[in-house]
């Protein structure tokens, strides 16, 4: 029972970065505008959480400062994607590579080191252990023993099922994409809508990378996000704009990676377990554009303005 609650403890720690960034991405599917640089702006939040932190030598602080970079960063992006008309593939694939040669070239110019920064000064997110609910047996190892980041992943889950329901905003933002001109003629603004999914996009992978970083490692290292970005634009992209299923999918890939953690390296090559996760994705990915009725995904950019 303990082998099989660290698996799970693991899967949970393993899901939070993927469905932070999950829950970044799907606002930008809903608007049309889907952001393929999950992983870029990922690794610039967990190197962000690293820096910060030791800069203001405070976990919360170092988030915060994170976040209002990924804030800005995501109004520059929308800036880009909708009063440029830069296609947002492109811009997505150039963050993607920008955010890998950036942390790099930042990791030896101004700390002197290659491959990990690792000091004990970097501040770590604390683990949250809950009174009676840790000693449960697999109730406990899913509920408690991790970090605020984890928990504020899951009611984000519940706000955005709550806001798909009942609130205007979703509606525009789904407008903004499907029905452009529908929305401009209605008064509403559609680039503004294309933008604020961009800056909710930017926001939620800085938490994304920041878990990676100072939630569960306690140092940045080069490459750290290893296509968890891309694992999570799988999960978007399985979920068909759905909220529940986009969690169901984000917990498949990280009950996965948790396999390729836990398992034995006399049961199976840790290379091949390693690879799981983005085996399921890559099947997962062919099903779903052998059953989809227009043959795949489509991406349309709107350039109606209003």
């Amino acid at each position: 029972m303990d082998l099989f609650d660290a698996f799970l403890s693991s899967g949970v720690r393993l899901t939070t970065p993927i469905l932070l960034a999950a829950l970044a991405c799907l606002p930008t599917q809903w608007t049309k505008d889907l952001n393929i640089g999950l992983e870029g702006a990922m690794l610039f939040g967990a190197f962000g959480g690293v820096v910060f932190g030791l800069m203001f030598q405070s976990v919360a602080l170092g988030i915060a400062a994170t976040v209002i970079a990924g804030i800005i960063s995501g109004l520059i992006f929308g800036y880009v994607i909708t009063r440029l008309n830069v296609n947002v593939f492109v811009a997505g694939i150039a963050l993607n590579i920008f955010a890998a040669a950036a942390t790099v070239y930042l990791l030896r110019s101004f700390f002197g080191v290659k491959g990990t920064l690792s000091d004990p000064g970097i501040p770590s997110l604390p683990v949250y252990n809950i009174p009676f609910i840790k000693d449960i047996p697999v109730i406990g190892a899913i509920v408690s023993g991790h970090t605020i980041l984890t928990y504020l992943s899951w009611v984000l889950v519940a706000v955005m099922v709550f806001a798909v329901r009942r609130t205007v905003l979703v509606r525009r933002l789904k407008a903004a994409g499907e029905h452009p001109a529908a929305l401009a003629a209605a008064g509403g603004n559609v680039n503004r809508m294309r933008v604020w999914a961009q800056v909710w996009c930017f926001a939620l992978c800085a938490l994304a990378g920041a878990q990676l970083s100072v939630g569960q490692l306690t140092l940045f290292t080069e490459g750290m996000t290893n296509g968890l970005g891309f694992v999570a634009l799988a999960a978007v992209i399985f979920c068909r704009g759905k909220v529940k299923w986009l969690a169901v999918m984000s917990v498949i890939f990280g009950l996965a990676s948790a396999v390729a953690v836990q398992v034995n390296d006399a049961v199976v090559a840790p290379q091949f377990a390693q690879m799981l996760p983005y085996v399921i994705a890559f099947i997962g990915l062919i099903v779903l554009a052998k059953t989809s009725k227009d043959g795949g995904i489509r991406i349309a950019t709107p350039t109606m303005e209003a």
